[in-house]
């Protein structure tokens, strides 16, 4: 079957703007190499990782009334980390289908877990932008299944932006931990990218990571590692 015929038919959902699918399956090494291709995924990446977050939010407090905010935040973060969207990614056909520059296809990088996981925010972007947000809803919850099921199987071993949230949440409330990228470099096949995490404006720690992700979790394992040996009753 056609790789984008598959991913649409997996996803439950036929693109009525195929430029968008198009533009959700470019990774940047395509475009750097064909600028008449476009824009990159990078846009409809940042939109869907709004949209999943929402949907999931929506569906984990649903799913478990009564359920604290920190556990709530766990959930998500699991359903939501690399290893997971990766997973779906491939799931749904999507190392198939995605667009790759001829170095980043060579090297692995239909099988990279960070540009299946940015393909498939992408993905759940341009879906939103389609069909909207509770065909988007539909779509992605079916693709993940039994939530209940994605979580006995994808926990707990390391959630440190998790175990951070729940450290400073009692505090300071769900939004004053803020994560700052601050340079990615390298070929598209072997990027670092680094990050820092702040609490209010204090600097917690710094990371670096193959994705944005990961460097994330490297900072906010950083930011964990100096909360453990401060003083008790500081943040």
């Amino acid at each position: 079957m056609d790789p984008l015929a598959d991913l649409q038919t997996r996803l439950g959902h036929v693109f009525a703007r195929p430029e968008l699918l198009a533009e959700a399956l470019a990774h940047p090494s395509y475009t750097n190499e064909r600028p008449e291709a476009g824009p990159s995924n990078q846009r409809l990446e940042f939109l869907g990782d709004s949209v999943l977050q929402l949907v999931l939010s929506e569906a984990l407090f649903t799913l478990y009334p009564g359920e604290a905010e920190g556990p709530l935040s766990r959930r998500r973060s699991v359903l939501a980390n690399g290893r997971t969207l990766a997973g779906l990614a491939v799931e749904l056909g999507l190392d198939a289908a995605l667009q790759l520059g001829a170095s980043e296809d060579s090297t692995g990088g239909r099988r990279r877990a960070s540009n299946l996981e940015d393909a498939i925010e992408a993905l759940i972007g341009a879906l939103y932008f389609d069909a909207g947000l509770e065909k988007n809803r539909e779509c992605v919850l079916a693709v993940y299944g039994p939530l209940e099921t994605r979580l006995s199987a994808g926990l707990p071993a390391d959630n440190p932006k998790g175990r951070l949230q729940e450290q400073v949440q009692p505090l300071h409330g769900n939004s004053a931990l803020r994560y700052e990228s601050t340079h990615a470099a390298g070929a598209d096949h072997e990027k670092e990218f680094a990050s820092r995490v702040f609490l209010l404006d204090q600097l917690l720690g710094e990371g670096r990571g193959t994705s944005k992700k990961n460097a994330e979790e490297a900072a906010a394992r950083a930011a964990l590692a100096g909360l453990s040996v401060q003083p008790q009753g500081e943040p």
